[in-house]
């Protein structure tokens, strides 16, 4: 009795797979959500495993660009790439293959970076940098590698980069102080 039984109910089960897991050579009439099935950019991860994703993909793509680093103790950093380091039709390649992992930053984020991003750039040319360019609407920076090679550049960089994370930890509501 307990044979017959288990046979009942293992061979529907057994149709319904073998059915669920075959489709027409043609490939009609075949369940489709008529999307691409490449992953993206979630809220439901960190921002920094969002930012490793993207990495990843980039260097799929040919393009060698490094994990990000945790900037702000919330934010994300990448380290930038000389423009000449990458053939300008493999980096426009992989930045279209991978928009859809680029991070996703909370408004209130996003904000922060933008302006964050005006005072590095205020302080570039503080320093003596003049040709550093006020950042993109997202608050990275499109630097021309006669800025980059600049020689004030990298200790400007390096002053400018503190006064960036001070800005940063004098905007986070966790540092200001109650009255």
């Amino acid at each position: 009795m307990r044979t017959q039984l288990l046979a009942g109910c293992l061979l529907p089960l057994l149709l319904v797979a073998t059915a669920a897991c075959t489709r027409p050579a043609d490939g009609e009439h075949v369940a489709s959500a008529g999307g691409s099935a490449a992953p993206a950019a979630t809220a439901s991860l960190s921002l920094l495993d969002q930012g490793i994703r993207w990495a990843r993909c980039m260097r799929e793509h040919g393009v060698p660009q490094p994990d990000p680093v945790v900037n702000h103790g919330d934010g994300i950093r990448y380290q930038g790439l000389a423009k000449d380091a990458v053939d300008g039709n493999v980096l426009e390649k992989a930045q279209q293959a991978c928009e859809s992992l680029r991070p996703v930053l909370p408004a209130d984020v996003r904000q922060l970076k933008q302006g964050l991003s005006r005072v590095l750039a205020q302080c570039m040319r503080e320093q003596g940098v003049a040709g550093f360019p006020d950042p993109e609407p997202d608050g990275h920076f499109e630097i021309e590698p006669s800025v980059e090679n600049d020689p004030r550049f990298p200790a400007a960089k390096e002053t400018c980069d503190a006064r960036e994370d001070a800005a940063a930890a004098s905007a986070r509501p966790s540092s200001r102080r109650s009255p």
